[in-house]
């Protein structure tokens, strides 16, 4: 990915990820994991609004039905076709999100998206 970086201006989201010194040159960059780069995927706005994005997409593709929801989802952000134990947790994890937070079910589908683009498996290639 390439974006233009303008020196005086960093971007916040680059800044948790430790974006490299735009004033000398990189030629190597080092894994680095902290805890802002987590707080900054669970609760930063760009995220949330990629997660909403995300259920708006699950909603057209794949319906009301969470099932399908949870298939497709699996799919998108994972490249694989969910387990049937997987499938039914996160199915009953949704109905959860809606009956104890008091969520709609768009908004719980949104916080489930969330969760899935947090996971190792999104997040880091093998």
């Amino acid at each position: 990915l390439y974006i233009k970086v303008k020196r005086s201006l960093q971007t916040p989201i680059l800044m948790a990820f430790d974006l490299a010194d735009t004033d000398q040159t990189c030629p190597v960059r080092f894994t680095t994991t902290q805890p802002t780069q987590a707080l900054t995927l669970l609760q930063g706005d760009f995220a949330r609004e990629m997660a909403a994005a995300f259920a708006e997409r699950l909603l057209r593709e794949a319906g009301d039905d969470p099932g399908s929801q949870v298939r497709a989802a699996y799919r998108i952000a994972l490249a694989r076709e969910p387990t049937p134990g997987e499938r039914a947790g996160d199915v009953a994890f949704l109905a959860e999100l809606s009956a104890a937070e008091g969520l709609t079910p768009e908004q719980a589908l949104s916080d489930y998206c969330l969760m899935l683009l947090n996971l190792n498996e999104f997040a880091y290639l093998d």
